[in-house]
């Protein structure tokens, strides 16, 4: 049996390789190995274009650089042996995969930065978020401190410890005494759970008001 070439392991690529070089090889060989670097190229250069950023893997680019080296095996195997010109035309192909993989490198180490960034951005606004919410509750409670008991009497909406407001959770809004008052049992321990979040609020219905109240900021004789 003639020897051969070993053809390059698949890695990631789903090519298909041509048979194995005889040694030396014929010109169907050198063909096929040409043309087995032209299709794993293609294959590469698309599943560059669905490259995953957050990914730490150049997918195929191992299968790219064997395909290559597989081709130089075969001219260096014919009679003629390796053409002067091809370890000058192969040197840039084989640099520029490197620099292609350093450079995507970089684009990742600067989108963990960006995301770094981000992080702390976040942090930021919702450390704001807070001081505005408590600045907003402590504003509203002291306008319905100086407000009277009466039913018809207009308060200002007070947020929640996390910054919330009641529409955010579909509450009805408690712009009233009378509004408070109307309150069903379940609205009246969703908002009690909300203002009071570190307590377990018992008692009687009365005292749950005046709770509600005292949130709120309002004066209670209840």
């Amino acid at each position: 049996m003639a020897a051969t070439i070993p053809l390059p392991p698949v890695q990631m690529l789903a090519v298909k390789q041509p048979p194995a070089s005889n040694i030396p090889p014929s010109d169907k060989d050198v063909i096929n190995a040409h043309n087995y670097v032209i299709a794993v190229n293609s294959v590469y250069c698309r599943s560059q274009q669905r490259y995953d950023k957050h990914s730490d893997e150049d997918v195929g680019i191992v299968d790219y650089a064997e395909a290559i080296r597989y081709e130089a095996r075969v001219l260096a195997h014919t009679e003629d042996s390796q053409p002067p010109w091809l370890a000058a035309a192969l040197a840039p192909l084989l640099t520029s995969l490197v620099e292609v993989k350093d450079s995507l490198m970089e684009v990742k180490d600067s989108l963990a930065e960006v995301k770094g960034q981000l992080t702390v951005v976040e942090g930021k606004l919702d450390l704001l978020t807070m001081r505005q919410a408590d600045t907003a509750r402590e504003l509203a409670k002291s306008f319905n401190f100086q407000q009277s008991g009466a039913p018809e009497t207009v308060l200002q909406i007070v947020p929640f410890g996390d910054g919330q407001y009641l529409s955010d959770i579909g509450l009805p809004a408690l712009n009233t005494i009378a509004a408070v008052e109307n309150l069903t049992t379940q609205e009246r321990n969703n908002y009690l759970g909300r203002y009071y979040p570190d307590r377990v609020i018992t008692g009687t219905v009365v005292k749950r008001k005046k709770l509600l109240l005292n949130a709120l900021g309002c004066k209670t004789s209840i």
